[in-house]
């Protein structure tokens, strides 16, 4: 397990992955690497670069963005000299074990991709999918969801240098100079500042009468409308000819019940209670703030039209033996670092649980309730440790 925190921790307040390129065939992609995780228990440098390089697999030049791509998807972090599972492929690998049919194993594939998704870029992609890609509705949701996140966050994180960090944050990239492998390279030289720096443009910058200005270059329309289309294309949310699908009409219908999308046509995701603990802030900071356990049943409904069973007096033992199952499957997972895996985090079993009542077309366990639950009861078999990075982790006591 590895629990990593945002070095800055404002980084919380915008969920968006960087756009520059890496983004293509992404649920293949996912799917490839986690068959490779399962199939070998353990992910190494040498099977990594085998499988993003290997001309028998995706054939990529280097993995410099790829890994970047995956790492800000909660996947897996590339460090200089070994491989680290995150908690979305551990997540999404136990629901596979878990599942008979390979149309039941997309199908939960397909959802923890989206779960990534929406918890690390939801603000990029759910507002261009209610944009429908088109670029004038793109500025205009963008525009008014970073405005209404300053202006939210400025009152609750009040002061001029936290004003500064939460607009340097809320933003979106502009790389003008950027055209990717296409634009002139400039060297480090260049790129030094000529001019004095001006405190009255500094502090112009982030005048509060600034607060609803975003800037948008060529290249952010070059780059990253086409990603996350094919983000959405390939997740069953859009189509080329009709535009938002079904299913997509119901994923946008159910996040605007569930208050993810106001009423200015714009989603907001606002970070969950462990996130918000996790870089130091107060979980009641914003009014707006929800659980894990309720924003993956509020996704999984969203996407998947996932109901919560009602409450039963065997719920306790279905949770037990249901996280007892997740638990064996995790401690056989990442052999390396087999030591270590003792407990599970809720941020793997609570994504896992929703995946597969996804994949099979049932209602899911109301597994937050269920533990709770037991934990009240006489013979606990279940330990909870609260965890800052992880929100929670569970053990099976023997």
């Amino acid at each position: 397990m590895a629990a990593t925190a945002h070095s800055d921790p404002y980084a919380i307040f915008m969920r968006k992955v960087g756009y520059s390129v890496g983004l293509e065939h992404t649920l293949q992609r996912v799917r490839d690497l986690q068959k490779l995780y399962a199939s070998s228990k353990d992910l190494t440098i040498a099977s990594w670069m085998d499988l993003v390089t290997g001309s028998s697999q995706w054939g990529l030049q280097s993995d410099e963005n790829i890994k970047d791509v995956f790492y800000s998807l909660r996947l897996v972090q590339r460090t200089l000299g070994d491989i680290l599972i995150l908690e979305n492929l551990d997540a999404m690998t136990i629901a596979v074990e878990m599942l008979k049919s390979e149309e039941e194993r997309d199908r939960a594939r397909a959802f923890l991709l989206l779960w990534a998704i929406v918890t690390n870029d939801g603000e990029i992609f759910v507002n261009l999918l209610l944009a429908e890609f088109d670029e004038p509705r793109i500025k205009r949701n963008l525009s008014r969801m970073i405005a209404r996140k300053r202006s939210d966050l400025s009152k609750a994180l009040p002061g001029k240098d936290s004003y500064r960090r939460i607009c340097r944050t809320v933003t979106i990239e502009r790389q003008e100079n950027n055209r990717g492998s296409i634009g002139n390279i400039r060297s480090i030289a260049s790129l030094r500042r000529t001019a004095p720096l001006q405190k009255e443009i500094s502090i112009a910058r982030f005048a509060k009468s600034d607060l609803g200005k975003v800037e948008f270059s060529e290249d952010y329309f070059r780059k990253v409308p086409p990603r996350r289309k094919d983000w959405a294309r390939t997740l069953g949310l859009w189509d080329d000819k009709c535009g938002l699908t079904q299913r997509g009409r119901g994923f946008v219908d159910r996040l605007k019940r569930t208050g993810y999308i106001l009423r200015e046509n714009i989603f907001i995701f606002w970070p969950m209670d462990y996130e918000l603990l996790r870089s130091r802030f107060r979980p009641n900071l914003l009014e707006s703030v929800k659980r894990l356990w309720d924003c993956v049943v509020d996704v999984g409904t969203a996407y998947a039209d996932v109901d919560v069973r009602p409450r039963s007096l065997v719920d306790p033992d279905e949770a037990v033996e249901l996280v007892d199952k997740m638990m064996k499957i995790f401690r056989s997972l990442h052999t390396r670092k087999s030591m270590l895996r003792r407990e599970i985090p809720i941020t793997v079993v609570y994504p896992a649980v929703m995946a597969l009542a996804a994949a099979r077309g049932k209602p899911v366990l109301d597994l937050d309730g269920a533990l709770r639950n037991e934990r009240q009861g006489e013979h606990r078999r279940i330990a909870f440790r609260q965890s800052r990075n992880v929100g929670g982790a569970l053990s099976l006591k023997k």
